[in-house]
């Protein structure tokens, strides 16, 4: 199954750039040579299910809620919570303009709260996510789930808990180039707009 997910990240979930090529990334006056787009992923079925059952073998979830961090989180806490049975909820990255003004959707339980995304990269979606829970008072578990940690061995105390991902950078040929060398055909990530 992990053999299965990592392909399916590799061949259709990061997008590439042709050498001498970029695409625009969060800091100005930067770009990117390659970006995990793992929606393409997660929104197919068989991919998102099987990763869950993967991370849920790695989890503890036994008297514990998750926490989707939107938006990216949200398909994979699904797919964890239906599978293992778990209340969830999303956090959301502004509050709300309007009804309640809520920062939330679904049940807070009062049990801790697992937090899930889809890549760890800076800690900041996890870390504002945690910060906001522990304003409000609900209280965050010490484990956190994504399906790649990008930030392998730069943070061995993952905001004070453990970070349970399925992948790390490492574990996938990121570059043109190193694509190209590994299996032998250029990237084809397909349709998009």
């Amino acid at each position: 199954m992990i053999d299965y997910l990592q392909q399916e990240i590799e061949h259709r979930g990061i997008y590439r750039c042709e050498p001498g090529t970029c695409i625009p990334s969060k800091e100005p006056n930067s770009a990117y040579t390659w970006q995990f787009y793992l929606r393409r992923c997660m929104y197919n079925p068989q991919f998102l299910m099987k990763a869950a059952a993967e991370l849920i073998m790695r989890l503890d979830l036994k008297d514990k809620q998750l926490g989707a961090c939107e938006d990216a989180g949200v398909p994979l806490a699904c797919a964890i919570s239906m599978l293992a049975e778990v209340p969830m909820l999303t956090i959301k990255k502004s509050r709300k303009a309007y009804g309640l003004l809520n920062f939330t959707e679904g049940p807070i339980t009062g049990k801790p709260v697992v937090l899930v995304d889809d890549l760890a990269g800076s800690q900041n979606t996890l870390m504002k996510a945690a910060a906001l829970l522990k304003e409000f008072r609900v209280p965050v578990d010490n484990q956190y789930v994504t399906l790649v940690n990008k930030t392998q061995g730069t943070n061995p105390t993952y905001l004070n808990g453990k970070l349970i991902s399925l992948f790390t950078c490492e574990d996938f040929a990121l570059s043109w180039d190193d694509y190209k060398k590994k299996y032998k055909k250029v990237p084809d990530f397909g349709f998009f707009c």
